[in-house]
């Protein structure tokens, strides 16, 4: 297989792939490589002053020799199919020591995909983002109480070769563009933030709307300059999609990776066939939801990317899998194997996991509470995937009283045990969204998608601040 746009791959790769072959005639009991071109543009907008304007290109190799165990290593000097074979064999080495683990074989895929894209991020003018960024930060300038803003945008295209020992052979080429947005808001000596975010896999039609963002989160900000402080006690809740979204990837995701199951640091170990939650709770991990932050046709094993059901109908169904891991645990899947970039192992990640949604609309979901708390888009928290604990901080809060939105509250936190506010939900709403962000694991960033309609639980709540 030649280049993904030149035959010579000498732009996109500066070493044609035709000649890692070579690597192939080293017996081991399996060798993976993967060269990894990425450029990045990024643009900070600070106070409507740009602060920070980079554009970079990175290129380099990484190789997993398996013998015993696994054996790592990765180089930018990729313009030398002998300097490769230097690696490989010092890997090699490696790889003998420690216990032999389990890891079968595939069948072979040959391949070539890529991001569809109406408008590539690359043929965009520098000052045609700087415009947007400027446009959607003035939009800010008719509220008052706004002191200060930040805007960040970023794009980046990379082009992957994946190719293993067994005969498959990938090339990808994904676009990935976002923008985020911060507004601070003062009144009386008190100050608020509000947080937006856009962005997914595609071309820069994404980003639109971007003055939209800058006035969602200008009023977020300012309503909470004048919210009251959060109640504490348990309450029935309703979640919105975002936070519905940050619970079932932090709390419920994460102890769904195969290989927190394997080092026993997850509460859903011995779990499967079960059931963990409600009947009308189900929820999917899903890379090739089109346009979203986690797409991906093939993860960073050679796997196809596909829709997984980690819980169907309140039961857990299956877990996420790398090879080894399937393998280790003598399970059917894969395909949940990422790493960052080239100088990084892949290891069990989730894409865009989500719960799906029901047939409850808003209304329905407070009609019947006397006393509650509506909460909505999330500002981080805590997870102990091992016990099963979790708390999150929600950007915005309002009591429900009588089956109505009364007054809003801020720093406003929910908290509990995983499985029981899984098996507490009894209503799930009938709309849906996908957020963008960035999930950490092993000391890697990859981007993730995370969402899924409203949900009405029981749950802990209490003040932050």
């Amino acid at each position: 297989m030649a280049g993904q746009e030149n035959s010579d791959n000498s732009d996109t790769y500066i070493i044609d792939p035709d000649k890692l072959q070579k690597v192939f005639d080293i017996s081991a009991r399996f060798i993976d490589i993967t060269l990894i071109s990425s450029t990045v543009n990024s643009i900070t907008l600070k106070d409507g002053v740009a602060r920070d304007i980079t554009s970079g290109r990175n290129i380099g190799v990484g190789i997993r020799v398996l013998e015993n165990t696994w054996g790592f290593a990765s180089s930018t000097r990729v313009n030398d199919i002998g300097d490769i074979l230097d690696i490989v064999k010092k890997t090699q080495k490696i790889a003998k020591n420690g216990k032999r683990i389990k890891f079968n074989s595939k069948d072979a895929v040959e391949d070539r995909v890529r991001t569809e894209s109406k408008i590539d991020p690359a043929d965009v003018d520098i000052k045609e983002k700087m415009e947007m960024l400027h446009t959607a930060e003035a939009a800010t300038g008719d509220f008052n109480e706004v002191v200060s803003t930040s805007f960040s945008y970023a794009d980046s295209t990379q082009d992957i070769y994946y190719q293993n020992m067994e005969g498959t052979r990938i090339e990808s080429r994904y676009n990935k563009i976002s923008i985020y947005t911060s507004v601070f808001a003062k009144k009386d000596g008190r100050i608020q933030v509000g947080m937006e975010r856009l962005g997914g896999t595609g071309g820069f039609e994404i980003i639109k709307d971007t003055e939209e963002l800058a006035i969602e989160a200008s009023k977020k900000a300012i309503r909470l300059l004048d919210a009251g402080d959060a109640p504490s006690g348990n309450f029935r809740v309703v979640l919105d999609p975002k936070l519905t979204g940050v619970f079932i990837h932090e709390a419920l995701g994460h102890a769904a990776e195969a290989d927190h199951i394997i080092q026993g640091e997850s509460i859903l170990q011995g779990k499967l066939g079960e059931k963990i939650a409600s009947d009308i709770v189900t929820v999917y991990d899903d890379p090739t939801l089109k346009g979203s932050f986690g797409f991906y046709h093939y993860d960073s094993e050679g796997i196809k990317g596909k829709k997984t059901s980690i819980i169907k109908d309140g039961i857990l169904k299956t877990y996420l899998h790398s090879r080894e891991t399937s393998s280790v645990l003598d399970m059917g899947g894969a395909g949940n194997a990422r790493a960052q970039g080239f100088n990084y192992q892949p290891v069990v990640r989730m894409s865009n996991t989500y719960l799906e949604p029901g047939k409850s609309s808003f209304e329905e979901m407070i009609e019947d509470i006397k006393e509650g708390v509506y909460l909505r888009g999330s500002k981080g928290g805590e997870v102990d995937p091992a016990r099963g604990v979790f708390q999150f901080s929600a950007e915005e809060g309002f009591l429900i009283k009588g089956g109505e939105i009364k007054e809003q509250v801020r720093d406003v936190a929910m908290s509990g045990e995983t499985l029981r506010i899984l098996k507490d939900i009894d209503m799930v709403g009938d709309d849906f969204d996908v957020h963008i962000g960035y999930c950490g694991k092993a000391s890697q960033l990859v981007p993730v998608g995370d969402g899924g309609p409203h949900i009405r639980t029981y749950a802990t709540v209490g003040g932050t601040g």
